[in-house]
């Protein structure tokens, strides 16, 4: 749900100054994504805004997250940790050296595109985080096309991705890693208007309707993928 009021307005530092995002791009509603204060972009102030109405569900997790961003913010977790490329735990998404549920919730935004073997990838993070446990993964614009294009190389020429997501993302990865499910939470960037959306998956079907009752509640989009 959108307030009218932060239309124009960054939700995380408040700015209401923006400019071109990435290599320039403008938003996919023609508005400028960045914020110039705190440099957040559509899926930034999207995932600040789904996990502002998850405080009370974070509070006893356990999160790792992949790339973190800087949106996310330790003081909301139980425990937190991350792993960045080159600097804290470069942990290679295909072959977690953590046990099986180490943690609750693993979390990566604008990395899985990154990844050669994507079904590898998410049935490590679901062994990480557990029989009980949610996976969220976000990829670039998976709204803007119906199917998957998966190239099967690091393209230099896109950004070093191995595939283009599309609208059945949720699904066909699910279809790929036995005995997992899938909710979709559609976010509305408040700055720009343009829609995004994080896929939440788990081996237990009861975790993904805790994680989406309360966004449920306040009227975000959830639909059930697989």
């Amino acid at each position: 749900m959108i307030d009218q009021n932060s239309i124009g307005r960054c939700n995380i530092c408040g700015g209401t100054e923006f400019g071109k995002g990435f290599q320039g791009r403008l938003s996919s509603t023609g508005r400028l994504p960045a914020c110039l204060t705190c440099k957040a972009t559509e899926r930034h102030r999207i995932v600040f805004s789904v996990y502002s109405h998850l405080r009370g569900y974070l509070r006893d997790k356990r999160a790792l997250q992949f790339a973190p961003e800087g949106v996310l913010k330790k003081e909301w977790f139980k425990e937190y940790d991350y792993s960045a490329y080159g600097r804290h735990n470069s942990y290679d998404m295909m072959n977690i050296p953590l046990p099986d549920g180490a943690f609750d919730l693993v979390v990566s935004n604008h990395v899985i595109e990154h990844v050669a073997d994507d079904a590898r990838a998410l049935a490590e993070c679901l062994r990480v985080a557990g029989k009980s446990g949610v996976v969220h993964v976000m990829a670039p614009s998976p709204t803007y096309r119906y199917t998957t294009e998966d190239w099967g190389f690091a393209d230099p020429a896109r950004n070093e991705h191995y595939r283009d997501y599309g609208a059945d993302m949720g699904r066909d990865l699910c279809r790929r890693t036995p005995g997992s499910h899938c909710v979709g939470v559609v976010g509305i960037d408040p700055t720009t208007l343009a829609p995004d959306i994080i896929f939440f998956f788990s081996r237990n079907e009861e975790s993904l309707r805790q994680i989406t009752a309360p966004l449920i509640r306040q009227q975000f989009g959830c639909v059930v993928v697989a």
